[in-house]
C-alpha cells in the first residue's frame, strides 16, 4: 500500500507483512459443472415433485381442512371435488352431481376451524362460518340476504396418509 509499507491489501483486506494467504479456489473445469448440473437436477425434480402433489400426506388435518374451506369461500367447487373429497364418496356421488348441488351455495364471509377430534384414521372437525344466506320468504319474489354465523360439523377420514373430507348427499 502506497504510504504504509509494512501493509499489503487484497480484496479490501489489510494483510500483515509475511502472512501470505492462499488463493480462494476458483470452480472450474469439468467437476464443477457436473455438481452444478446435478444441483439443478436434483432442483428441478423436487420442484415438480412437490407441484404434482400439493395435498400430501405432510399435511395435517387442519391444513387439509382449512384448504378446503378455503376453496368452498373461494366457490371452487371441482378443486374441492378433485382434492379433498373421499375417494370412497367419489364412486357413487358423480363430480356434476356434487357441483349440481353447490351451484346456489350462499357466499361464504369468513371461516374458523374451531376444533378437530381425531380418532384414529376418522375425524370431527367443527367450523364456525360467517355467512351471507339467500332467503326467499312465503308469497315474496325477491330474495333477501341475512348475514349469520353457522356452526358446520364435518366427518373426515384418512386414506393412505391423507385426510380427505366425507361428506354425504
Amino acid at each position: 500500500m502506497p504510504g504504509s509499507g509494512d501493509m499489503r491489501t487484497a480484496s479490501g483486506v489489510d494483510i500483515p507483512p509475511g502472512d501470505d494467504y492462499p488463493a480462494t479456489p476458483r470452480p472450474s473445469g469439468r467437476g464443477f459443472r457436473s455438481v452444478v448440473g446435478v444441483v439443478v437436477a436434483l432442483v428441478a425434480v423436487w420442484s415438480m415433485a412437490g407441484a404434482g402433489c400439493h395435498h400430501g400426506s405432510k399435511d395435517t388435518l387442519a391444513d387439509r381442512a382449512k384448504g378446503y374451506w378455503e376453496l368452498r369461500q373461494q366457490k371452487r367447487w371441482e378443486e374441492a371435488y378433485d382434492g379433498y373429497l373421499d375417494p370412497a364418496v367419489k364412486t357413487s356421488l358423480t363430480k356434476d352431481a356434487f357441483l349440481k348441488e353447490r351451484a346456489l351455495a350462499f357466499d361464504i364471509l369468513s371461516f374458523t376451524v374451531t376444533d378437530l377430534t381425531q380418532n384414529g384414521d376418522q375425524a370431527t372437525v367443527h367450523v364456525k362460518v360467517d355467512a351471507n344466506i339467500p332467503l326467499r320468504l312465503p308469497g315474496q319474489e325477491k330474495v333477501q340476504i341475512r348475514k349469520d354465523t353457522i356452526d358446520s360439523e364435518e366427518s373426515w377420514v384418512r386414506r393412505d396418509g391423507v385426510w380427505y373430507v366425507h361428506v354425504t348427499e
